[in-house]
């Protein structure tokens, strides 16, 4: 007697989101597949890349404001720590600062939680087979940056280390401090960088700092 064949693997799910209801949808979404199981879940990011690597799960979906940790650090430390596994960005967060940030840490698909529930779905398919999944929107987003001027070139060495340091949190002071320069040498040079890259606030500036990899997520 010929024996049935073996039934295919599912496909494991790991869900962070601190969000409890839109994990419980996550859930339900992924539980009415049937080809899919979840893995995993966490609603604050201290330790994800770590259970993610022990589960090792086939896809993991990650929201970018977690608390205890960001989501763009856990994707790059995912890509670091468990390379198999494609990370899905699933956030409210619609910057293109982001998006770009996202795919550089190492995501395979950024998926907006306004997006119809079918785009989830497909990316989720896409990725458990090891492909990319952009929606229209994303695919745009990443395709127009390519045709814009990177003004990073324009930052001296000094600038780019100031950088460096201010979106690692120091003050101004303490930057004058650790490059043996006073706090108005710094603030000039904070002011030139902000002129050069044609930006308004610091957070923008953080947002830049990590698209062009001044700075590590």
């Amino acid at each position: 007697m010929t024996e049935p064949p073996a039934a295919p693997n599912k496909v494991r799910i790991f869900i962070a989101d601190d969000h409890e209801l839109l994990r419980a949808g996550l859930r339900r979404l992924v539980e009415q597949h049937p080809d899919w199981e979840v893995s995993g879940e966490a609603s604050e990011g201290d330790g994800v890349a770590e259970l993610v690597r022990q589960q090792k799960p086939d896809v993991v979906i990650l929201d970018v404001a977690l608390p205890g940790a960001s989501g763009l650090a856990i994707a790059a430390e995912i890509s670091k720590t468990s390379p198999t596994v494609a990370t899905l960005i699933y956030t409210g967060d619609d910057d293109p600062a982001v998006i770009h940030a996202a795919f550089e840490a190492g995501a395979k698909s950024f998926i907006l939680k306004t997006e119809e529930r079918h785009h989830l779905i497909a990316a989720i398919e896409a990725l458990a087979r090891h492909k990319p999944y952009l929606t229209p929107d994303v695919a745009e987003i990443l395709l127009a940056s390519q045709f814009r001027t990177d003004k990073t070139q324009e930052l001296t060495v000094r600038e780019r280390e100031i950088v460096r340091l201010i979106c690692e949190g120091k003050s101004n002071q303490e930057v004058a401090n650790l490059l043996d320069i006073s706090t108005r040498t710094v603030e000039v040079h904070r002011a030139s960088v902000m002129r050069k890259l044609q930006l308004d606030a610091f957070a923008d500036l953080v947002r830049y700092a990590i698209r062009h990899k001044l700075v590590k997520p």
